[in-house]
């Protein structure tokens, strides 16, 4: 019966990793001996210095020319300016929407809203680790949450409803289902980014447009959002 092989015994030096300066080498972490990737909540939140207002397709400063601060809740700093808009800024959103609702969108057949909407999707998970770091920023949630659940999940209601704009129709069966038109909305604080999701998704795939106030206290990323609605090619006024 054949003997097991014997392993040999390795002639080369052992590989030893140097200690840091002033350390010894039984004092040695893990940390010491790999280099890592950034972790995804050292993203770059891309902020801007100021945000105007998202009117008709466009951001425009303010005809009253009032700024806020929006305040980190972690460490009271200053992360940007936000535009206060007033009664005329508020009826030319109104007047943008309200031309969308009568025109291209109202018009435009479900299985063409449901394009941009699935759009505004993927857009939304390609900037996901900026938009999970803007909102824990300017809410003060965990990144956790904000990376693992509210971005994720705002991206899934914009796919979900992508889905449904071209079904309309068969939802009430005897039923003629059309848009309201002009829809204004408002969303706390607790949940920004997510809330828009629910608020604006439904909304756009029926074939509404919408006028969106933000808490003032997180308004940031549905400001950011707009950007991805402009990266998207949606018509002026419908969001």
């Amino acid at each position: 019966m054949p003997s097991a092989p014997v392993a040999k015994k390795s002639t080369r030096a052992p590989q030893r990793v140097a200690p840091r300066v002033g350390r010894r080498a039984s004092e040695l972490i893990f940390g010491d001996l790999w280099a890592f990737d950034p972790a995804p909540e050292s993203a770059d939140p891309k902020l801007k210095p100021r945000y105007d207002l998202f009117i008709n397709g466009k951001f425009v400063a303010p005809k009253g020319g009032k700024y806020f601060d929006s305040i980190n809740p972690a460490n009271e700093r200053k992360l940007t300016e936000i535009a206060l808009a007033g009664p005329v800024d508020v009826d030319a959103a109104y007047a943008a929407a309200q031309r969308a609702a009568d025109g291209v969108w109202g018009k435009m057949p479900g299985r063409e809203r449901a394009k941009y909407l699935y759009r505004i999707a993927r857009l939304l998970q390609d900037r996901a680790r900026e938009f999970a770091v803007a909102e824990t920023l300017d809410g003060g949630k965990p990144i956790k949450e904000s990376r693992d659940f509210d971005v994720p999940m705002a991206a899934a209601h914009f796919f979900y409803h992508a889905g449904w704009a071209d079904k309309i129709e068969y939802v009430a069966p005897g039923r003629r289902v059309a848009p309201l038109g002009v829809v204004g909305q408002v969303i706390p604080w607790n949940f920004p980014l997510l809330m828009c999701a629910w608020k604006l998704a439904p909304a756009l795939a029926m074939g509404n447009t919408v006028v969106l106030k933000p808490a003032e206290t997180t308004s940031i990323t549905a400001l950011k959002l707009a950007e991805i609605f402009q990266d998207a090619g949606l018509p002026p006024g419908v969001g």
